[in-house]
C-alpha cells in the first residue's frame, strides 16, 4: 500500500484574513493537524497556530495509544496539555487567552487506521471502496463549538455552559451518504474521537466548517456538505500539492456559478493507493520508476 496526503488552507470570501491553519508531515508518523480560530477573538489566527503546532509537539502522545478506550481516556488530558503549553507561549507574546478560542483537529495514520481526535466542530468526508462519499459534520448548539480554552478557566466553562442550553445534547454528530441521513445528540464534552480502517474507506479528508459554508449568490442558500465534499475529493491525479489544486480548482468553479465559501477552509486527506492505483494516480512516480527500469 502506498499512502499519500496533503492539506491547504485558504481564508473565506467574507474574511479580512485567515483565520485557519494546517501542519502536516510524515514524521513522526504521518499526520494532517488542522484549527479554525474563531472570528469573534482577538488574535485568534496566531492561537490557532500555536494550538496546531503543540498538538503537533505532543503528537506522539497520541499514537501510543493502543485501543479505542486509551484514545477516548487520553482525549481531554491531551487537550488540556495542549492548551496549557500554548496558553503559556500566547501569554509570553503579550496575548490574551482569549487568542487560543479555536478548534483543532488531529488525524494520524498509523500504517492501516486513520485516527481522530476533534476539539470543537469540523467535517469528516470518506471514500469507500466502491467510490462513495459519506461525510460526518460536527457541531455545536447555538453555533458555538467547545473550545479547549475554556479549560484554562472554569469560570469561562460554566458561563459556556449556561449560554448553550442543554449541556448534555450540545454536540451534534450529523452523518451523510448516498443511503440518507442521521443525526447524534452528545453531551457537549464528550470526545470526539473516530477511526477509520484504510481497507474500507481508503480515502479520508478531514476539513474546518469551511467545507460547510459555501452559499450560492443566486438563491442565497448553503450547498450541502455531502454535495461540496464529492466535488473537493474528486482529484484528477495524486501527485503533488494535489488538495491546493483541487481546492483551488472548486473554488474557481464555484464562483463561476456564483457560488463562494464565506468563511477560511482547511482540508486535507489521507489516500491510500494499491500499486497498480498508485501507478494510474501518481504519473511522476510511474516515470520516474519507469525510467529507473530501462
Amino acid at each position: 500500500m502506498t499512502l499519500v496526503l496533503d492539506a491547504y488552507y485558504t481564508i473565506g470570501r467574507m474574511h479580512r484574513f485567515c483565520q485557519d491553519y494546517i501542519c502536516q508531515g510524515l514524521e513522526p508518523i504521518p499526520h494532517l493537524i488542522l484549527a479554525d480560530g474563531c472570528s469573534a477573538s482577538a488574535d485568534s489566527d496566531l492561537g490557532a497556530r500555536l494550538l496546531a503546532l503543540n498538538a503537533r509537539h505532543l503528537l506522539p502522545r497520541f499514537v501510543s495509544a493502543t485501543n479505542t478506550a486509551e484514545h477516548l481516556a487520553r482525549h481531554w488530558r491531551l487537550g488540556q496539555r495542549i492548551v496549557r503549553r500554548a496558553a503559556r507561549q500566547a501569554r509570553a507574546m503579550g496575548l490574551d487567552d482569549g487568542a487560543l478560542d479555536a478548534t483543532l483537529l488531529i488525524a494520524w495514520c498509523d500504517g492501516a487506521t486513520i485516527h481522530i481526535h476533534l476539539y470543537g466542530d469540523g467535517c469528516i468526508a470518506v471514500r469507500r471502496t466502491d467510490g462513495g462519499i459519506a461525510t460526518i459534520q460536527v457541531e455545536y448548539a447555538k453555533n458555538a463549538p467547545y473550545y479547549l480554552s475554556y479549560l484554562l478557566h472554569p469560570q469561562r466553562g460554566l458561563f459556556y455552559q449556561e449560554a448553550i442550553g442543554d449541556p448534555a445534547t450540545a454536540q451534534s454528530v450529523q452523518y451523510q451518504s448516498d443511503a440518507g441521513e442521521t443525526t447524534r445528540r452528545e453531551r457537549f464534552d464528550a470526545p470526539t474521537v473516530f477511526s477509520f480502517n484504510l481497507a474500507t474507506f481508503p480515502t479520508v479528508a478531514v476539513a474546518t466548517d469551511g467545507l460547510d459554508s459555501f452559499v450560492d449568490a443566486k438563491t442565497g442558500q448553503r450547498l450541502n456538505v455531502l454535495e461540496v465534499a464529492r466535488e473537493m475529493l474528486d482529484f484528477h491525479n495524486l501527485d503533488g500539492a494535489f488538495i491546493q489544486r483541487r481546492l483551488r480548482e472548486t473554488l474557481i468553479e464555484y464562483a463561476q456559478q456564483q457560488v463562494y465559501c464565506c468563511d477560511d477552509i482547511g482540508l486535507g486527506a489521507f489516500i491510500a493507493l494499491d500499486q497498480e492505483a498508485a501507478m494510474d494516480s501518481l504519473p511522476m512516480a510511474a516515470a520516474a520508476m519507469a525510467a529507473r527500469e530501462r
